[in-house]
């Protein structure tokens, strides 16, 4: 029977890939040696009988590890997708009633074109002749303007007073719709987050108010996108030699990259990025106000004590030997955390917080375990997030069980999304800096990713109604938010479910939810290339398929022969047999050689990383010359595998 020939092709790419990469660093060996071939003998010997020969057993090698796909990855994305989205953006526009206009709905059997003109009396508007201007007799149904001029509160009056005319069943007044708001942001579109938490229609009801949400992450970089919508924060990384910019605590709390791949920078851009400024992306408020506090350093980490001085001073408490906050945040958000109970000091800072009215949104954690098991996620007077990804599904990293409030989109880039038929990759797309220092966007994954967006929709709660308390906010998110049922994969449950933006802020929801753009799920292709001097031999190299199910999946190389190997591993998520910015992509760092009795190599674990063909480079556990070496690899790979079939 015919046989798919994806896995074949992926890995006739890897060797490409790798190949190039191979190429790049030199190779790896002296290559066949070159001999004089001997004088031939003149006298044929004379024949002789071969002794039978038993065949040595051939010996094999095995090699095993992780692969491991980052809470946050991402390449940065420096040009414009190629979609499209609308270049205006609607205004919200109240209720929309035009005074003096009604539509009329009549008993059945009366006809409509005999009610040419209604006149009606009421005592503070006096007589009012409505005439018939357009209308369906068919269905009873007919709209009439009054010939007086009428004010709002008139015009109500007058409606009133129709429901009491013979044959009238129902008046509604005339009022305008309007095209659900849009942001013009270009890459809005590879968003599919927002239609998934219903908040186009929420847009429609408001775009937000200037709620002042802290960010306590690894800071925030002056990004266009950010630009109006940041307020002055605070550095509380106190170790100098982590810190990163020379000093302990200070007023400046810059984002400055590292190990963080701007992950503050990222989570603010979700909240508040400046939407419909024709940039980049949206945010989910558009009024949000976002105050920059840093508390994890350069490694992406950061001390409890700081995270906390950080928490208090967001909130607006005094901390000994730092200013005070002149801009106390409503909300604050932290996509962090560790394994371990929820400690007495960090419950004493949340019951302070509630206390001051503040709400406090946590990421739940990515270790796919109950979130039980994470601070802050675990603490009281928090509201705790679960992520989804793009098919609506718990992703497979996100923590879950009873511990998890709601749940928000963190993404799976292991999925791609298809818009206007090109494929992206499955996650957040939000602000941060290229390896350049330039402003540009990235998808990363991850619970962090998800609590941005509940933070930004209680601001739009918050602006709509200030007086709500924290444990109102809660509620409110909990009750209308849309239970996950079977998608949540797990007995322990995700909480109440996906949030819905508008039916937070009271309006009416689909029975369904909101339609995503097509998702695709791809394995991943695992390939030991078996190095010959500075080439790559296909024939004795050996390949692997790993389902796309977990955000660590193993996997095992079989009947390696003794050689050199380079290992590396491939999703290709657009299934087009080339390697596009954003695919996940890993090699080991060095070769492995196996020699001698055959056994099982282990630990041979792969950080999955977005490729970036154009641009910026990999990031993470790949050095910058590994990462020069494969873009040269990927440019020399794109277009040269063609797509093979097998029978």
């Amino acid at each position: 029977m015919p046989v798919s020939s994806a896995p074949l092709t992926r890995f006739l790419a890897l060797s490409v890939l790798t190949g190039a990469l191979l190429s790049a660093c030199g190779g790896g060996g002296s290559g066949p040696s070159q001999t004089t071939p001997a004088t031939p003998n003149p006298t044929p010997p004379a024949p002789v009988t071969p002794a039978p020969v038993t065949p040595a057993p051939v010996t094999t090698f095995s090699v095993s590890g992780v692969l491991t796909f980052p809470g946050a990855t991402g390449a940065a994305t420096d040009g414009s997708p190629d979609v499209h989205a609308a270049r205006t953006t609607p205004t919200a526009a109240g209720t929309g009633e035009i005074p003096g206009e009604y539509l009329i709905v009549t008993r059945p059997g009366l006809s409509v074109q005999g009610l040419g003109t209604l006149t009606v009396t009421t005592p503070d508007v006096g007589v009012t002749t409505l005439r018939r201007v357009t209308g369906s007799s068919a269905a009873g149904l007919a709209l009439y303007r009054s010939e007086q001029t009428l004010s709002g509160p008139q015009s109500r009056l007058v409606a009133q007073t129709l429901l009491g005319q013979p044959g009238v069943q129902g008046v509604t007044p005339n009022r305008r719709l309007h095209a659900l708001a849009t942001p013009n942001d270009p890459y809005y579109p590879v968003q599919w987050q927002y239609p998934a938490l219903n908040l186009p229609a929420a847009w429609d009801r408001t775009t937000g108010a200037a709620v002042t949400v802290a960010v306590v992450d690894s800071g925030v970089v002056p990004h266009a996108d950010l630009r109006d919508r940041t307020l002055p924060g605070m550095d509380f990384v106190s170790d100098p030699d982590l810190a990163g910019d020379g000093n302990g605590v200070d007023p400046d709390p810059t984002d400055l990259g590292g190990d963080t791949d701007y992950h503050g920078t990222h989570v603010a851009g979700s909240v508040a990025a400046h939407t419909g400024n024709g940039r980049g992306v949206a945010g989910v408020s558009w009024g949000a106000r976002i105050v920059p506090v840093r508390a994890l350093d350069t490694t992406g980490s950061g001390s409890l004590a700081d995270i906390l001085g950080g928490v208090l001073w967001a909130a607006g408490v005094t901390v000994d030997g730092v200013p005070d906050n002149r801009h106390p945040a409503r909300i604050v958000n932290l996509s962090l955390g560790g394994p371990g109970a929820c400690s007495a000091a960090e419950q004493r800072v949340f019951a302070e917080l509630r206390a001051r009215q503040v709400v406090t949104v946590v990421a739940a954690g990515n270790d796919d375990v109950s979130a039980s098991t994470s601070s802050p996620g675990n603490c009281a007077d928090v509201i705790t997030v679960g992520a989804t990804g793009p098919d609506g599904r718990r992703a497979p990293y996100s923590n879950h069980g009873a511990r998890i409030d709601v749940m928000a989109p963190g993404g799976n880039s292991r999925l791609s999304v298809s818009v206007n038929g090109r494929a992206y990759p499955g996650g957040i797309l939000s602000t941060v800096r290229d390896q350049s220092g330039q402003d540009a966007y990235a998808f990363m994954d991850g619970t962090s990713m998800a609590a941005p967006h509940v933070a930004g929709a209680a601001a739009l709660l918050l602006g709509q109604e200030p007086t709500l308390t924290p444990d109102q906010v809660r509620a409110r998110l909990r009750a209308s938010a849309a239970p996950l049922g079977s998608r949540c994969d797990v007995s322990g449950g995700c909480g109440a479910g996906l949030i819905d933006v508008n039916a937070l802020l009271g309006g009416s929801s689909p029975a369904a939810p909101a339609p995503t753009p097509p998702v695709t799920n791809t394995a991943v292709v695992v390939a030991a290339l078996f190095m010959d001097g500075d080439t790559l031999d296909a024939s004795r190299s050996e390949f692997t398929e790993v389902p796309g199910s977990t955000l660590r999946p193993p996997y095992t190389l079989r009947n390696l022969k003794a050689g050199t190997y380079l290992v590396a591993a491939w999703q290709d998520t657009n299934d087009d047999g080339q390697v596009n910015d954003g695919e996940p992509f890993g090699v080991y760092p060095d070769p492995l050689t196996l020699s001698g009795a055959g056994r099982a190599l282990t630990g041979i674990n792969l950080t999955m990383e977005a490729a970036a063909v154009t641009g910026a480079s990999l990031t993470g556990s790949v050095t910058a010359e590994r990462a020069r070496q494969a873009r040269a690899a990927l440019r020399a790979m794109t277009g040269s595998a063609g797509k093979q079939t097998t029978r």
